[in-house]
């Protein structure tokens, strides 16, 4: 029973998530991983200004779209027509990105032009605004190639050329040709390559990690710690939960418990007491008390209060949660350090749930994936692409995760995927707060995750410096009055 009805709803779920895939998807996933990147449409961040309408002049035959640049450098320039297509990349992955139903998005049936984001500024605005950063962005990198004499790599620069078949022309605004897709990408692949070269050849020494690490703002970032904690819910207009009152006499009486054996022993007493659990579902309950290794969460006020560097092991606290009604005691078992461990990558394929009824029910169906990936070929790209077909986590590709450090995970995923005898190929079904998640182990980092998060924010660091360089070598010139004729959609 179990494995047809899941199989029942994998098939639904597949055909559903078939059509609406863009057809473009299909080449996407042929091509290297790098590729995919190079393709994928950066998001600027997007200022309120207001940009008023504009008609479409003309001079001769040639309309200004065309003729004049609205952005450029000494080398390099960018037509209203190729902001454009700039402008209606970013409209798209706008949408994309934003499926839910509670997501702020504006109406694809009516003219960007004639709905507001906010009260000052209509959508079109809004994407025409964020396209305008994004151009000038590319202009600068350009440039500083340029200067450099730095050539793009042919495979690179080759994608250019195939662009056209990635995207669904029907929805261009109207003044976008095929050449100014191609020439804005042939710039933006430009400056994409000499940005990835530029980082790749920035080197942060261990002093600067140091340097880095020991900044209180941010240290508790790098580090994991360990802790017990169980939450006590009340609610005083029922008579058969417990008031407030009993929570916190509870609450004050566990938080005498300051080792992990005396915690555990008064939960499973206190459940044994109050439930009718069996004694394998008291020890299963018990367990989920501790957390292992967990990272710093900003706003949260366990988290707060463990990296705070007040607490010590051994040290217990009571948090009240007047809006979820719940108090929680917590003990810190060991204190704030370095987080050694290497961060690693996977994929994973997610069954709510919601969707198969029970989490046993997710689970048989993660298991049953299992066993139709095995027997397959039993590769890295045969998940994927079973990832990209059934997993309900729509905002990954192929159900990828990449460098995913220790303290961003719960025990049980941890305990699987940081085990010293973990090797590239290893399929597993873990437990999911959603469901279940059927999951493939891809490789870990060379460097401790603490590390790695040093490295990346002085890399950004660094390139960030380089970058306002060029923006000042850049002497980038711009017309306010063309820019008026940049659209970011089809519709008038």
């Amino acid at each position: 029973m179990a494995n047809k009805k899941t199989s029942e709803k994998q098939k639904m779920l597949a055909e559903q998530r078939k059509a609406k895939r863009r057809e473009g998807e299909k080449t996407e996933r042929k091509k290297s991983r790098r590729k995919k990147g190079i393709l994928a449409a950066a998001i600027c961040v997007v200022s309120a200004a207001v940009i008023a309408g504009g008609c479409v002049w003309t001079v001769k035959t040639q309309p200004l779209t065309h003729m004049l640049p609205v952005e450029k450098t000494e080398h390099y320039s960018l037509n209203a027509a190729e902001i454009s297509f700039y402008s209606w990349q970013i409209y798209q992955q706008y949408l994309n990105n934003n499926t839910s139903s509670s997501d702020k998005k504006p109406d694809a049936e009516t003219a960007l032009s004639k709905q507001n984001y906010d009260n000052d500024t209509t959508w079109e605005a809004y994407f025409t605004d964020a396209a305008r950063d994004y151009a000038q962005n590319i202009l600068i990198l350009c440039e500083a190639a340029h200067e450099a004499n730095y050539t793009p790599d042919e495979a690179v620069t080759g994608l250019a050329k195939s662009a056209l078949d990635e995207f669904d022309s029907s929805t261009f605004p109207s003044c976008v040709k095929d050449e100014d897709v191609t020439h804005a990408m042939e710039l933006y692949l430009t400056a994409w390559d000499y940005s990835q070269y530029i980082r790749e050849n920035i080197s942060v020494t261990e002093e600067e990690m140091e340097d880095y690490y020991t900044d209180p703002e941010n240290t508790k970032t790098m580090q994991v710690c360990s802790y017990e904690s169980f939450s006590f819910a009340y609610d005083d207009s029922s008579e058969t939960a417990l008031s407030s009152t009993e929570a916190q006499e509870l609450a004050r009486d566990l938080r005498r418990c300051n080792t992990r054996d005396s915690f555990e022993k008064w939960v499973h007493d206190y459940y044994a007491e109050n439930t009718t659990l069996t004694e394998e579902e008291l020890q299963s309950q018990v367990s989920t008390l501790y957390a292992e290794s967990m990272g710093y969460t900003e706003g949260d006020s366990l988290s707060e209060w463990a990296f705070s560097g007040d607490a010590k092991a051994g040290d217990t606290t009571i948090l009240t949660d007047d809006t979820n009604k719940k108090i929680t005691v917590a003990l810190l078992v060991s204190e704030p350090e370095r987080d050694e461990a290497c961060p690693v990558t996977l994929r994973q394929i997610l069954f709510t749930s919601n969707t198969y009824g029970s989490s046993a029910d997710a689970k048989a169906a993660a298991e049953d994936m299992q066993k139709q990936w095995e027997a397959g070929d039993r590769t890295e790209d045969s998940f994927a692409s079973l990832a990209s077909s059934y997993s309900e986590d729509t905002s990954t590709d192929g159900g990828l995760y990449s460098n995913v450090p220790q303290g961003q995970m719960i025990t049980s995923w941890k305990q699987w995927c940081f085990d010293p005898s973990r090797k590239a190929g290893d399929v597993t079904v873990l437990n999911s707060t959603y469901g279940a998640c059927l999951v493939y182990y891809v490789s870990a980092d060379t460097l401790p995750s603490w590390e790695q998060t040093a490295t990346d924010a002085l890399t950004e660091e660094h390139y960030a410096d380089q970058f306002d360089t060029f923006e000042k070598n850049a002497n980038l010139k711009t017309s306010d009055t063309l820019m008026k004729l940049v659209k970011a959609d089809s519709q008038k």
